[in-house]
């Protein structure tokens, strides 16, 4: 709900704010007014000018041109110090913790409070005790005495925020705040989001993930190619009219028609397999010509059955079958052809330091009767490669780094693109890419499983398995939990499920 503060003084107002670095405009005449009270969502593609407006409206960089006004206020000299003095705070999306301090001198780690002549030594006392008041203040459930070293990456995240919201913030900026948040993280976080609403406190909140801006955000502006091109009430904007003004016409319809046949032979069968810690007795069939995904929170045990069905992972008990061949072992999987892309693309996806080409050409390398070395040959079908996983640079003689996370996602799905493989493993197959890319990569799940090949994703975003399966298996502590139609995959349906509902 809006706060009736937001016809206020606006909290923080930049007025036609730009930014030239050599060889590149990253700003030209952007506006952006953040009402107190107000939850204003910020969304582009990377490289629209987000990280830019970021650092100008906290004073990390002076603006060419334009204005910066707080409380209704022009700040003329907008540095740092004057800005956080007036109420600004900034979350930013790296962890910025010392963790061999408490939880509560992390907390006041901006001011801590002092004791005795000068106030020159720190006071224990306050410390805990101030730091303590912000965090219940927060309904954040953290002891101000424990060390920040035995806390887990969400609590870190809390911690920041505690840190940032003190009693005199006007506006709190957050940078891309549910990163690296489980999904019982993110309601916390918007619960301590809506609690700075109640108190006339205006949040910017940057986000990639446009579900969390329609779900907490009162207004919304995109910016692209550095200016801004939309503004609008989030209430009655429609996903796709958002999508449609930061990317422009995205252009990838995704068929949902199930292929699958009846009858058939199963292309991969589990039966009753286990696998370290969080992979507990999974039974299931999939079959050809169909999409299934396995989803649940973060330690459900989805990457790891994702390594199981890949044959990187070995069953320490019950056993996996491929077609109608004998049971296999994991060292055969290659050998069968299961094409595997597994959720950190840079460390265990991709050569960095090799060509886009050579890259491609390693699905070739990892089967048997791999044809012999012909360079002539190893550039036409790279470059047949990059056109059938649409990857966008002029050459396969380009350095793989160079490209962006979702290029470089799908030069390992390309790379499997010629080996008509009967089943492909896709672990976290979009996380950290943009929303095009992303649809670009479904489209190309959906055309595998039309042609025959078994599908199968394992990824903890609900959105992404709703949208893309036939069948979602929901994991829960290692165990499927339930099984879920494509058509029905709501998030609240697999949350339910998750939930044991």
């Amino acid at each position: 709900m809006v706060s009736p503060l937001m016809n206020a003084v606006p909290a923080l107002d930049l007025v036609e704010i730009s930014k030239t670095f050599p060889g590149a405009r990253a700003l030209r005449d952007v506006s952006l007014t953040l009402a107190a009270g107000e939850v204003h969502g910020l969304v582009g593609e990377n490289g629209a000018g987000k990280s830019t407006l970021i650092k100008i409206a906290t004073g990390a960089l002076a603006p060419d041109a334009g204005r910066v006004c707080v409380g209704g206020i022009e700040v003329h000299h907008p540095t740092r110090r004057a800005l956080q003095a007036l109420g600004v705070r900034v979350i930013y999306q790296e962890r910025q913790i010392a963790r061999d301090l408490t939880v509560g001198e992390n907390v006041l780690l901006d001011r801590l409070p002092g004791r005795g002549p000068g106030r020159g030594v720190v006071s224990w006392r306050r410390t805990m005790h101030e730091a303590a008041e912000r965090l219940a203040t927060l309904g954040l459930d953290l002891d101000p005495r424990s060390s920040a070293r035995d806390l887990s990456v969400d609590q870190w995240q809390l911690i920041e925020i505690a840190r940032a919201v003190d009693y005199d913030a006007r506006a709190v900026i957050m940078d891309e705040p549910t990163a690296s948040l489980s999904r019982l993280e993110v309601d916390r976080l918007f619960a301590v989001v809506e609690a700075l609403r109640a108190r006339g406190v205006a949040v910017l909140y940057i986000s990639h993930h446009l579900d969390e801006v329609f779900r907490i955000a009162d207004q919304v502006t995109v910016l692209r190619d550095g200016e801004r091109v939309f503004q609008a009430p989030v209430p009655g904007l429609a996903p796709d009219r958002l999508v449609e003004e930061m990317f422009g016409p995205i252009g990838h319809e995704i068929d949902r028609t199930n292929h699958r046949r009846d009858g058939a032979t199963p292309a991969i069968t589990l039966d009753d397999v286990h696998a370290g810690r969080r992979v507990r007795g999974i039974t299931c069939a999939i079959f050809p010509g169909e999409v299934v995904s396995f989803t649940g929170g973060t330690g459900s045990g989805t990457t790891e059955l994702a390594s199981v069905l890949a044959g990187a992972l070995a069953p320490s008990h019950g056993h996996m079958r491929v077609g109608s061949g004998r049971r296999l072992r994991t060292r055969r999987a290659a050998a069968r052809h299961i094409a595997f892309l597994p959720s950190d693309r840079k460390r265990r996806g991709l050569l960095l330091d090799q060509s886009i080409g050579q890259n491609l050409l390693l699905g070739r390398l990892a089967v048997p009767g791999a044809p012999v070395v012909s360079p002539r040959r190893d550039r036409r079908l790279a470059r047949r490669l990059m056109t059938d996983a649409n990857v966008k640079s002029d050459s396969p003689e380009r350095g793989v780094r160079t490209l962006s996370g979702g290029n470089q996602q799908k030069v390992i799905i390309g790379r499997w693109l010629d080996l008509a493989s009967p089943v492909l493993v896709f672990d976290e197959p979009t996380a950290g890419i943009d929303i095009p890319s992303k649809m670009e990569i479904y489209a190309t799940l959906r055309r595998l499983a039309a042609g025959g090949a078994a599908v199968v994703v394992c990824s903890t975003d609900f959105q992404e398995v709703g949208l893309v399966s036939d069948r979602v298996y929901v994991m829960r502590e290692g165990r499927l939990a339930g099984e879920v139609r494509g058509a029905d995959a709501t998030e609240q349906r697999l949350v339910d499920v998750e939930m044991g509902a």
